[in-house]
């Protein structure tokens, strides 16, 4: 269509036909949706699909308790937050960007075990509700014993459908605090917001968990630029930098909508002459292809991070092992 006649058109016809960058990222989205359609069906069809094995190290009671109150409020959560999310569909039949994130974090789970792709270096408390992981089903898995990481489904899972999007939420809020003090703030200082609204709230139960709640490890850590170096609750300081990464970006998006509400990332989904169900699918599809870009971005470099990793720890519980190496494997705990 050249200009002189776009010119013609009706305005909805115009801003369709200029603007449609969400096709490339809806069909990425797909892409990503039929991977881990792939690696989920291949892990629940294969041996792989079997509980992590806690090893014979005790595992305190306080640990066990925190556990199971976890994944219990984690699970009863899920219920009232559910119920918001299908009423608001009912009201409106139209996915706002906060459910489009929902969805689309729940689908970037399948990358969560992506950090240890090249070397052991996370692992999760296997006391926790677990069949394993899917992780030796992702394309290139290169690590052994991924099949055995014991991903909390009860926790790991709802916490992506409704505390990621949560925390995208926090980020921008950080943000509009931060523009309220300071008028004129840049995108520097936005992202300093951004940064410590994250810290603030999901950073440190990030934190918690590994210190105080035993729900999981980084074992895999660079000793010299971790806090409580060698002990087995060591926490990598560069988790400061790169986790809350995603989040920020979410926010910037969540700020690039137009007067249609419409992010960069599904601009011009609004004018697409189509039922209010294909525009729905189109838009959750690239909500789908931003958030496994954001998650792999960050799985991807922490995952580079382990290849100049120190030894394991040596008195990592068998509980947090995952059985992916150590005394009880016959897997070298080291790079």
């Amino acid at each position: 269509m050249s200009l002189k006649s776009l010119a013609s058109e009706p305005l909805s016809v115009q801003r369709e036909a200029t603007s449609r960058a969400y096709l490339v990222w809806a069909g990425l989205g797909a892409v990503f949706l039929a991977v881990q359609i792939y690696v989920y069906a291949a892990w629940i069809l294969s041996p792989d699909f079997q509980t992590t094995p806690v090893g014979p190290d005790p595992i305190p009671m306080i640990v066990r308790l925190v556990t199971i109150g976890y994944e219990i409020t984690a699970m009863l959560l899920l219920v009232p937050v559910s119920i918001w999310f299908v009423r608001g569909l009912r009201r409106t039949g139209k996915v706002d960007t906060t459910r489009a994130l929902m969805v689309g974090w729940l689908t970037a789970y399948w990358l969560d075990p992506f950090l240890n792709v090249f070397r052991p270096m996370f692992t999760y408390n296997a006391s926790a509700v677990n069949y394993g992981s899917w992780a030796a089903h992702i394309p290139f898995w290169q690590s052994a014993g991924g099949a055995r990481i014991a991903e909390p489904l009860f926790i790991i899972g709802p916490s992506y459908f409704y505390s990621f999007s949560t925390t995208c939420l926090i980020a921008l809020w950080a943000m509009k605090c931060a523009e309220k003090l300071w008028p004129g703030l840049k995108n520097v200082g936005l992202t300093l917001a951004g940064f410590a609204g994250v810290w603030f709230s999901m950073e440190l139960l990030d934190v918690a968990a590994t210190r105080y709640m035993g729900l999981d490890a980084w074992p895999g850590a660079i000793r010299s630029l971790s806090f409580w170096p060698s002990s087995f609750y060591q926490f990598p300081v560069y988790e400061f930098l790169l986790f809350p990464a995603p989040f920020v970006v979410c926010a910037f998006l969540i700020r690039s909508a137009n007067e249609d509400g419409d992010t960069f990332i599904e601009r011009g989904i609004s004018w697409v002459g189509a039922a209010q169900w294909r525009r729905n699918t189109l838009r959750i599809l690239a909500f789908i292809a931003f958030c496994n870009l954001c998650n792999l971005t960050y799985t991807a470099t922490m995952a580079v991070s382990s290849l100049a990793a120190d030894p394991w720890p040596s008195a990592v519980p068998s509980w947090l092992q995952d059985g992916q190496c150590g005394a009880f494997t016959g897997l070298a705990c080291h790079p």
